[in-house]
């Protein structure tokens, strides 16, 4: 099929413009011998009609030119535009592979941000009908950080330096929620979302996580009370250090027996 678009070939008017200059320099070089010969009147006649034959054809071949040379350029840079995007794409897909690969790496220590990011493109895609127990699996690690930040909130306000050690233990449990968070993800990307039986496989895992978090929060919690308790009856003779040891001793188990 013919392009419409495509411009009209520019040799004819190349040739035109070729014999025009080429009369024009003719003209110019037998000028004493055509006005001796045929008069000066004639000379002029025929020198104005190359002028105005010639002139208007060769205005042409250069618009023709420009005007392909424009096309042309706009063409090139709408591929080149085109290219990019491919590029742009092929390198963020490859970007985020990487991330995901990164995200999961058993040999680096789990960023739980990140993953709370990848549980929520999940949640929101491919996933999507299982929605509500991967939320509920973000909103666990998003309780571990509010945890983690009280710490640090009641150890700095009481000045319990000798105490920042219980900053590890909840950094501990943090990575192994992750941990567990990461052999869901795993079967997730093996899954096959429309396979019923891979959809409940899935859900089962999720609600074991998500069972196995909720026991690991609760003790979570109660050693921060227990810390606080700690603190509050600092000089006083009682047993609260030895309940905190206790807490401790329970989660660090809970989290290596596995």
């Amino acid at each position: 099929m013919e392009d419409k678009n495509r411009m009209p070939s520019p040799i004819p008017l190349l040739i035109a413009t070729v014999l025009y200059l080429g009369l024009t320099l003719i003209l110019r070089l037998t000028r004493d011998d055509i006005i001796i010969q045929q008069g000066i009147r004639f000379y002029r006649t025929l020198n104005n009609a190359v002028l105005i034959v010639g002139a208007p054809v060769t205005a042409g071949f250069l618009v023709h030119f420009l005007l392909n040379w424009s096309k042309q350029q706009k063409h090139k840079r709408a591929q080149d535009e085109e290219t990019a995007k491919q590029q742009a794409a092929l390198e963020e897909e490859a970007l985020e592979k990487e991330r995901h690969r990164e995200i999961l790496s058993v040999s680096k220590k789990m960023d739980a941000m990140r993953l709370k990011e990848v549980l929520s493109t999940y949640e929101a895609g491919a996933w999507i009908r299982l929605a509500r127990p991967i939320a509920k699996i973000r909103m666990q690690l998003d309780i571990m950080d509010e945890y983690q930040e009280k710490l640090v909130h009641l150890l700095e306000n009481n000045g319990a330096d000798s105490l920042s050690n219980t900053n590890e233990v909840l950094d501990q449990v943090e990575q192994y929620l992750c941990k567990n968070v990461r052999k869901v993800l795993n079967y997730m990307d093996v899954a096959d979302e429309d396979n019923e039986r891979d959809v409940e496989q899935v859900s089962l895992r999720l609600a074991a996580c998500h069972e196995e978090g909720q026991k690991l929060l609760q003790q979570v919690q109660e050693f921060l009370f227990a810390l606080a308790e700690f603190l509050n009856k600092q000089g006083d003779d009682d047993n609260s250090m030895d309940m905190l040891n206790i807490y401790k001793s329970t989660i660090l188990s809970s989290i290596q027996n596995d």
